[in-house]
């Protein structure tokens, strides 16, 4: 049997998704596998939809394997919750074709970074968002998260998996953005209408980005909000943004956001292919 599975994770203790050498720490692909080898019996191996970084979380991965143990797919999904660290969780599971495969056969993956802004610690939201101390212009970041959508070259902000090759062949990093979003959330008990035109005194505010792709480059992600907060705290133009991208040149001012605030949502598959 062919089983898909909807994973969500913590990912803070986590040294990424993807499976590597022991001395890099625990990763959220070594817990699942170790898990299906404890309820098989046999070595296992996984394929996620989208192999996030060390510290990255998700609410909406997907997985996939092959097993010849005779366990029905909600029976995986208890006996794996059962066995899996606190920190992960299976959402769902469902038996589906031969032919699917949950990183090969994805159309599209969604991404939520969030940005506080606030000039006081909170301990507890900051496990899942970058705390910057000033504020950030919301619409002005919107303005600029549009001209990321439709196919571009996104080589400024991220690295294709033969970036490292050898013989000097650059991978390709064109990709196709469906959506670029920035919204704002307040937080405090009684947030104002719109927008506010000016820093807020005294609130907290929180900032939500949204992007959908049909794939993403390695750390493309974080490099995107991190430039896009330089515009939102007026350090860039978006005609600036606008020529980072067009210039194709990882050597610009926009550093990677921290991990903490990145979350993988959701994975789009054909229609008819999976449903949870």
């Amino acid at each position: 049997m062919n089983v898909a599975a909807l994973v969500a994770y913590d990912g803070t203790a986590f040294a990424g998704f993807q499976r590597q050498s022991p001395d890099k720490g625990p990763t959220v692909q070594g817990a699942i596998e170790q898990a299906i080898q404890r309820i098989a019996g046999v070595a296992t191996t996984i394929e996620g939809a989208g192999r996030t970084d060390s510290g990255v979380h998700a609410s909406g991965q997907v997985i996939s394997f092959q097993t010849s143990a005779r366990l029905t797919p909600p029976d995986w999904q208890r006996a794996l919750n059962a066995l899996l660290p606190r920190e992960i969780a299976v959402r769902a599971a469902r038996a589906v074709d031969d032919g699917f495969r949950a990183r090969h056969s994805a159309l599209a993956r969604g991404y939520r970074y969030r940005v506080l802004c606030d000039a006081t610690r909170d301990p507890l939201r900051e496990r899942y968002a970058w705390r910057v101390s000033h504020w950030l212009d919301v619409p002005v970041m919107r303005e600029a998260a549009r001209s990321l959508l439709g196919e571009h070259d996104f080589a400024a902000f991220g690295s294709s998996p033969h970036d490292r090759r050898d013989d000097g062949f650059r991978g390709p990093t064109v990709r196709t953005l469906l959506i670029a979003e920035c919204d704002q959330r307040i937080t405090c008990a009684s947030p104002p209408a719109a927008e506010p035109a000016v820093d807020p005194v005294g609130e907290a505010v929180e900032v939500e980005f949204r992007f959908t792709a049909n794939a993403f480059l390695s750390g493309m992600v974080r490099r995107l909000v991190g430039t896009l907060a330089l515009v939102g705290a007026g350090k860039l133009t978006v005609a600036h943004f606008q020529a980072i991208l067009a210039a194709r040149d990882k050597a610009h001012p926009g550093a990677a956001a921290p991990a903490c605030g990145l979350c993988l949502t959701h994975v789009a598959y054909p229609p008819g292919s999976i449903t949870w």
